[in-house]
């Protein structure tokens, strides 16, 4: 990593990047393995935490809608992405503190899952397409944790004020056969998120951009009789065909009249369905 990325220059970054094309931001893989050289730097300097520690983080897990089989769109857990840029669901990530070393661990699915998801990608694929330095499957966590002999396997477990939710943390078949401890991890981690590298920045200004330009196109559309869930359309309809933002941070709010006043309108029982009057403030 040379010291321009170290530094968080995403024009300096080499190697591969997340991208969609056309007009949408190119971010370099190296974001995130900056992240987990920084992450490391804060572990190594914390005098509680032993040598030869090892992070392990759980990502996040498709869920279903109800009892049916339709499957919910899947957004990666937050901290799980800030450490891995991973964007597929159900997989672990290890992460040794002593020397940076960054190990995913991906499901193993079966051949016929080809039929619904595509190509089914072997280890080598996610090596290359996270630069990450080992790639093994989640059914083997112990067989290659257990030889390294960690002094410790640092968890997270930790609220969000925000929600009053304690995130997840990592467990898995054999986890009992460690040192486990779930304290340590979530203060630091938290603590490196809230400081932004020049690479995150970037990506926060290109959102804003985006966003910024979606609001303008809503304004530009709304006229009197129209539904508040048409501006809801067209704001996503932008950041998805301008931005490539297939995910909105929170449900979208859209309230003309009193319903602007609403702090969370645009829920399920109020969902973006008032006609909007002349006169109404939006």
């Amino acid at each position: 990593m040379t010291s321009e990325v170290q530094r968080g220059n995403m024009a300096a970054a080499a190697g591969p990047s997340f991208w969609l094309g056309n007009e949408t931001l190119k971010v370099p893989i190296a974001l995130f393995a900056l992240n987990r050289k920084r992450l490391c730097d804060r572990l190594r300097g914390n005098k509680d935490v032993p040598k030869n520690a090892i992070v392990l983080l759980q990502g996040g897990e498709e869920t279903q809608r109800y009892c049916t089989d339709t499957g919910i769109l899947f957004r990666q857990e937050s901290y799980f992405h800030w450490t891995f840029g991973v964007t597929e669901p159900e997989c672990y990530g290890a992460l040794e503190v002593d020397t940076g070393k960054s190990i995913l661990f991906i499901p193993k699915l079966p051949e016929s899952y080809a039929v619904w998801m595509g190509k089914i990608h072997p280890p080598e694929y996610f090596r290359k397409k996270y630069a990450l330095d080992e790639i093994h499957y989640t059914n083997e966590i112990t067989s290659v944790l257990a030889p390294k002999k960690p002094s410790v396997l640092l968890t997270l477990r930790g609220l969000n004020t925000d929600s009053g939710h304690i995130c997840r943390e990592a467990s898995f078949d054999g986890i009992s056969q460690f040192n486990v401890n779930n304290q340590i991890l979530h203060p630091e981690i938290a603590e490196c998120r809230v400081f932004k590298t020049d690479m995150e920045l970037e990506v926060l200004r290109y959102t804003n951009k985006i966003s910024s330009e979606a609001h303008k196109e809503v304004m530009k559309a709304v006229k009197v009789g129209m539904k508040e869930y048409e501006m809801e359309s067209l704001f996503q309809h932008y950041c998805y065909t301008r931005g490539g933002m297939r995910h909105t941070s929170y449900t979208c709010i859209c309230g003309s009249g009193n319903n602007s006043s609403v702090l969370h309108y645009g829920h399920a029982g109020a969902p973006n369905d008032k006609t909007i009057d002349d006169g109404d403030l939006w």
